[in-house]
């Protein structure tokens, strides 16, 4: 009876530590995840300002020429 029990508090022991480890682990990916939502945030931050630039850009360009104009 009592190697069972001892059995029983060495897996009930391991499990503990395996919970604090995922724990650890989840709390690492949580801010994983937020580091990369942070990143990403400002990635599409970044492309907006350069595609308002590069409309700005286009709308600075001269118009197109007639065809026949050129000749």
């Amino acid at each position: 009876m009592q190697e069972e029990l001892d059995a029983l508090a060495a897996k009930l022991t391991e499990l503990a530590g395996r919970v604090r480890a995922l724990r650890e682990e989840n709390q690492q990916l949580r801010a994983q995840i937020h580091a990369a939502s942070n990143e990403l945030e400002q990635m599409r931050s970044r492309v907006a300002n350069a595609m308002q630039r590069i409309d700005a850009l286009i709308e600075r360009l001269p118009a197109e020429a007639p065809a026949n104009a050129q000749e």
